[in-house]
């Protein structure tokens, strides 16, 4: 358990001033693009729709901590459900630091080898994680060219004149990571020009372990997948529908805001556009997509909700759907550890 600890007030040392700012950017951001007479719309959210919202974005942190111990006990690993919601929390905040496409797996592969699970296990639930995670996309995407065909017509005409405009930068891109990937590969590049060269040595070192660990688990990942599609396939579909209820729930916040403001909406329509929406964050660099998503949203939202709000609209949507969560989840892994805390004290002087 220390060492989840330890992880975690890392990540939050280096959230505070992160949530802090972003915090104070998105009231900067409301008040510069919004008339101070369309403030008003913000008196539409009732208590209702904030607890509604707030209650819609702990649904996925319930659903992932679900299936975090459904594998678990299906590996022959033991965890309890509330260290399984703390470990999708403390991962939860290290995505915030990372770029959406990266997330918190290495650091819920991390936490999860630290409480004794096998390499093999872990790399079976990462790799499944990451399979699901396609899946939900790529459904996405089946979805939006039946529903949003107009969208997606635009959408890949952008892209096609983007890469055209930029094809030759795009090309040297993609042939310098070739070339040091090679290099790093066949340890052809000096120490100075190695990602891990500037991370503290503890850290570096306990990458290289989680590393070698990873690798001596291939087999056993192997074993699991093996072991999953003949006895774990009920499980495989409980865990993709796990998945769409927790993308649903959060999908379902921008409903309550439009539902909010009295904007006649297509359910089916908003669905499906966030889940273009997301799609594109995986290409945005920034720590959580930061900038990006907000423009992507009112890229592809734009002419669906009134021009006048809707960077009000979006702002409310991001802090709900990002700086909320995060907040959220340094109150609640607080308090579930200040209460795991006390029970194993009573334990301790009972045993006693």
């Amino acid at each position: 358990m220390s060492n989840s600890k330890l992880n975690f007030k890392l990540i939050v040392n280096r959230l505070i001033l992160f949530i802090g700012f972003g915090v104070l950017a998105h009231i900067i951001f409301v008040l510069s693009t919004t008339e101070k007479s369309l403030l008003s719309y913000l008196n539409k959210l009732s208590y209702y729709h904030v607890m509604a919202m707030a209650l819609l974005m702990l649904i996925p942190w319930l659903g992932y901590a679900f299936r975090v111990r459904m594998w678990s006990l299906f590996l022959g690993e033991n965890i309890r459900y509330r260290d399984a919601l703390r470990i999708v929390m403390t991962a939860e905040l290290a995505s915030a630091l990372s770029p959406t496409a990266v997330g918190g797996a290495p650091v819920k592969a991390a936490l999860l080898l630290n409480k004794g699970f096998n390499p093999g296990n872990v790399g079976f639930m990462l790799t499944w994680g990451i399979i699901e995670d396609l899946f939900f996309y790529i459904f996405g995407v089946i979805m939006a060219i039946f529903f949003s065909q107009q969208l997606v017509y635009q959408i890949g005409l952008g892209l096609t004149q983007f890469f055209t405009n930029n094809a030759f930068t795009i090309l040297l891109i993609i042939l310098f990571f070739i070339l040091y990937y090679y290099l790093l590969r066949y340890n052809l590049i000096p120490g100075a020009f190695r990602p891990l060269h500037y991370l503290p040595d503890r850290l570096r070192q306990k990458i290289y372990d989680i590393k070698s660990r990873f690798y001596q688990g291939i087999n056993d990942m192997k074993i699991n997948f093996i072991k999953a599609w003949k006895h774990g396939k009920l499980r495989m579909l409980v865990g993709i529908l796990v998945l769409f209820i927790q993308w649903a729930a959060k999908f379902s916040v921008l409903t309550v805001i439009l539902h909010a403001f009295e904007i006649d909406f297509n359910l089916v329509q908003i669905y499906v556009r966030q889940w273009i929406v997301y799609v594109t964050m995986l290409f945005i660099p920034t720590p959580g997509a930061s900038g990006g998503a907000e423009a992507s949203f009112l890229l592809i939202f734009g002419k669906s909700i009134p021009s006048e709000i809707s960077f009000l609209i979006v702002s409310i949507w991001r802090f709900f759907t990002y700086y909320y969560v995060l907040i959220a989840s340094v109150a609640l892994y607080t308090f579930i550890t200040f209460i795991t805390k006390k029970q194993e004290e009573i334990e301790i002087q009972t045993e006693d």
